[in-house]
């Protein structure tokens, strides 16, 4: 099962957001911002799940925070915690091309550009 998540443009509030399949198998909406600690604990007080992303060769895999590892396991610079998507409001002029890249993983897999030859 691949559970590499991508971006996608959500259908109901325009929002650019991740979708995949969470580490337990679920498929999974998640927004694209990353998240303090702070801001994990209100969005899991109000009953959103959070994810911690875990980069692969072609994008992240998510596993869901229980309370223990939020508790234990404070965000650092190369942690990635991101939260079930809940549309709130129209999004307007987000594109594909606006996805986050945690790792800089596009550095690896842009094409060389090749000179003119004359």
């Amino acid at each position: 099962m691949n559970t590499d998540f991508k971006p996608v443009i959500c259908p109901r509030c325009n929002a650019l957001i991740w979708t995949g399949i969470s580490w337990a198998g679920f498929a999974r909406r998640l927004d694209k911002e990353r998240l303090t600690i702070e801001q994990e604990i209100i969005k899991v007080i109000a009953g959103l799940k959070t994810y911690e992303a875990h980069r692969t060769m072609v994008s992240f895999e998510a596993v869901e925070r229980s309370a223990n590892r939020i508790k234990w396991a404070t965000p650092g610079k190369d942690r990635v915690i991101l939260a079930d998507h809940l549309c709130s409001s129209l999004a307007l002029f987000e594109t594909l091309d606006d996805a986050p890249d945690y790792w800089n993983l596009t550095k690896y897999h842009k094409p060389m550009p090749q000179e003119a030859q004359f």
